[in-house]
């Protein structure tokens, strides 16, 4: 019985804890192409009759596994719908990021950004600090930098394949612009070669 009370509140707990310290990057309206969400939290574009691309800043809800970091990193939830009658192929170490200031930065994918995040953990897992007082078993425990990787890579985006009609979707990242505020044009490789615009401001 105490662990069915115990685990709403973890989650109201999670769910009240910003994502790991990221601003919230929000999708600029482009070209006639680009439509956003009804919350306008997210960039839909559609290649007709081969895929569908949902691009966006994570909810807390899936990032609430990922540890307080200071990696100066940016984090964006991509969805891949094949539309298509065929097997499609991605890549995602073809996608890319850049600043107002012209300045390009690759994909961080696999390792790459999977270390870059715990070598900027502030103190171990999300919200320890927060949850050292709570008695909630394994939950409650704080996580090997293992199980943390091991994590980060099941919600990472990974390049593959995707059967006809089926979803692929995960978090891609990049590194961080230095600036305070910034704009960054993401380009997915083969699957949308336009840029397409998010920004630390919201727009109106």
């Amino acid at each position: 019985m105490k662990w069915k009370f115990a685990l709403p509140l973890f989650w109201m707990i999670v769910a009240s804890l910003s994502v790991f310290g990221q601003e919230k990057l929000y999708p600029v309206r482009g070209s006639r192409d680009v439509i956003l969400t009804s919350d306008r939290s997210a960039i839909v574009v559609e290649k007709a009759f081969q895929h569908k691309l949902t691009l966006g800043s994570p909810d807390e809800d899936r990032v609430s596994f990922v540890p307080d970091t200071r990696a100066p990193i940016i984090m964006l939830w991509l969805r891949i719908q094949n539309v298509s009658p065929r097997t499609m192929k991605f890549d995602a170490s073809k996608f890319t990021s850049t600043d107002d200031q012209g300045k390009m930065y690759p994909a961080l994918v696999g390792d790459d950004a999977v270390n870059r995040i715990l070598a900027g953990a502030s103190d171990g897992s999300l919200g320890t600090k927060t949850l050292r007082g709570i008695s909630l078993g394994r939950v409650g425990s704080k996580p090997t930098d293992e199980q943390l990787r091991e994590d980060i890579q099941r919600y990472s985006l990974q390049s593959g394949e995707i059967a006809p009609g089926a979803v692929k979707e995960g978090l891609i990242y990049f590194e961080r612009p230095s600036q305070k505020k910034f704009t960054v044009k993401i380009i997915l490789g083969d699957l949308w070669s336009q840029p397409l615009t998010f920004s630390t401001e919201k727009q109106k």
